[in-house]
């Protein structure tokens, strides 16, 4: 079923990619601002080119063939499609789930803490268990699917650590050692944040709260989650 949805997804982003180019040969106007941005998207690599210089040709290029390509129908039917994709794919999560699982462990001593080991993914689900490694702060973005971090398997070193997650669509769920002090600051444009036992609905706002021992608790997490469609469950263990 992963690789079918992996299929299927590189194939509609080529047949857009595809479409786009198709109707920017038909379309002279289109076509002419794509050229400017190529043009000054060359102009701004030449060399001995002020720094300056070059990144506000960068900067006009990437304008240029943005609207370019935002201006072309094949790119609006594809977001409209790539958006109901989402909507259904969130609901048939919240009826059988299958989550991205990221258990985090102390390090074994001939482990190189460089290694990385959670990998970015956008869509499908993956399963990461008996991970070991050297704690380190987490930042992962996931598009389309279903994560859970537990924290209850690593030592947290004294102080504050990070936890940074973008997530477009799914369900992002936390286990918390109770001891940890939480600093909490969940974005969403639509969703739902449960944290100890009270559910909150959350339509295109920013929430910020800590726990009742954040100020004292010796190791504390700070926690980050954007999502565009998903909600947020705080579980304290």
């Amino acid at each position: 079923m992963k690789k079918l949805e992996g299929s299927f997804i590189f194939l509609f982003l080529v047949l857009v990619a595809v479409g786009i180019a198709f109707e920017m040969l038909f379309r002279w106007e289109l076509l002419v601002l794509f050229a400017i941005g190529i043009c000054f998207l060359f102009t701004s690599r030449k060399e001995g080119i002020p720094k300056k210089k070059a990144r506000s040709r960068l900067f006009i290029a990437a304008v240029f063939i943005l609207i370019s390509v935002l201006l072309t129908a094949t790119f609006k039917i594809g977001l409209v499609i790539a958006g109901i994709f989402a909507v259904y794919y969130y609901v048939s999560r919240k009826r059988a789930p299958q989550l991205l699982m990221v258990k985090t462990k102390e390090t074994a001593e001939n482990l190189n803490p460089r290694n990385t080991f959670i990998r970015n993914q956008w869509f499908g689900n993956q399963r990461v268990l008996d991970v070991v490694y050297e704690w380190d702060n987490i930042n992962i973005q996931t598009g389309i699917g279903d994560t859970i971090i537990d924290l209850g398997n690593t030592v947290l070193p004294t102080g504050e650590s990070v936890v940074l997650i973008r997530s477009f669509s799914g369900k992002i769920r936390l286990l918390v050692p109770f001891d940890l002090g939480i600093c909490l600051e969940h974005s969403a444009i639509f969703g739902h944040l449960q944290y100890d036992k009270e559910s909150t609905v959350v339509q295109n706002d920013t929430i910020k709260l800590y726990s009742d021992n954040y100020e004292t608790a010796p190791r504390k997490v700070k926690i980050i989650t954007s999502v565009v469609l998903g909600d947020l469950e705080v579980i304290r263990l």
